[in-house]
């Protein structure tokens, strides 16, 4: 199911939670892809790591396991990533259906930088990453040995500085801080369906399925929406009942086969799914103003 996201709202409700914690918020949808993060630019430890092929893939996996656990608890998971770091990822939930996450990091169980050294080597020596930057000089000698000059640093400092260093009870209170971001999220519908998505995904359903039992249960779980979302989508989105909605579906199939085609009139009523051929012809008089045979001579006039 699509889903629209309102951009400036949440963008400036993942500023606030970062002005009020110092900490980045991340918001992920139902699969797991990136939507928008606050700050936008990820810290450079992070980002170190990720320049070697099996830090990214772990990163990926780390990020996955922990909307996993978050979708089957429902709740806010608190876990050490790959590389060491403390993070926390929440799901959004909509009348029972996961619609996205959202993920606090990431943070370090630390009362000073230097506290992080160890870490920080470890981890750029598990990826094989230099504990040194080379940076490049441009000199101003016409020597073209002598244009390039290399200056090795050591950086552990440099990514320690980046990792916000807190105790566990401000991790926790940041995390239940982000728990408030989600119910501000659903009650102000930030993130909300996409009309078009629903009538299409829906018209498509019925339709494959007319001489089936088209029944709410069989919906929602194509849809992937609880009964009550169901039944606010159709009067929001289609403006009539989801039983009106369905009967409607079958009697539009049934006047494009009394035109194109030269079934007869008890098979279109089987192929539209009633089963009651008296009731078919009852019905689809009530909403043509005419019989279903005055209806196809009418068309083939």
């Amino acid at each position: 199911m699509k889903l629209n996201y309102n951009e400036k709202e949440l963008h400036q409700l993942l500023q606030d939670f970062h002005d009020l914690t110092k900490l980045t918020l991340t918001l992920y949808d139902p699969e797991g892809e990136w939507i928008l993060s606050y700050p936008t630019k990820e810290n450079c430890f992070c980002h170190y790591i990720k320049t070697s092929p099996e830090g990214a893939a772990l990163c990926d996996a780390s990020d996955r396991a922990s909307f996993e656990a978050a979708k089957a608890s429902g709740e806010c998971v608190i876990y050490k990533c790959h590389a060491g770091l403390i993070e926390a990822t929440a799901p959004i939930v909509s009348d029972g259906f996961t619609i996205g996450y959202l993920m606090m990091g990431q943070v370090a169980n630390a009362t000073s930088p230097e506290q992080l050294q160890p870490l920080i080597e470890h981890a750029l020596h598990k990826y094989h990453l230099s504990n040194t930057e080379t940076n490049i000089a441009n000199s101003t000698s016409p020597d073209t040995n002598e244009a390039n000059k290399f200056v090795e640093y050591d950086n552990w400092k440099q990514y320690a500085n980046a990792i916000p260093c807190i105790s566990d009870t401000q991790i926790h209170a940041a995390a239940s801080i982000m728990e408030a971001c989600i119910s501000s999220i659903l009650y102000k519908k930030l993130i909300s369906i996409e009309k078009q998505q629903f009538e299409q995904n829906i018209n498509t359903y019925i339709l494959n399925h007319l001489t089936e039992d088209l029944s709410v249960d069989r919906l929602c779980e194509h849809l992937h929406l609880s009964r009550r979302k169901i039944y606010e989508y159709s009067e929001e989105f289609l403006h009539c009942s989801i039983a009106k909605y369905i009967k409607k579906m079958r009697l539009q199939h049934a006047q494009t086969l009394l035109t194109k085609t030269n079934l007869p009139i008890s098979t279109i009523s089987e192929q539209c799914g009633f089963s009651d051929y008296n009731y078919f012809c009852r019905v689809f008089k009530q909403e043509n103003g005419m019989s279903a045979r005055s209806y196809r001579t009418a068309q083939q006039t």
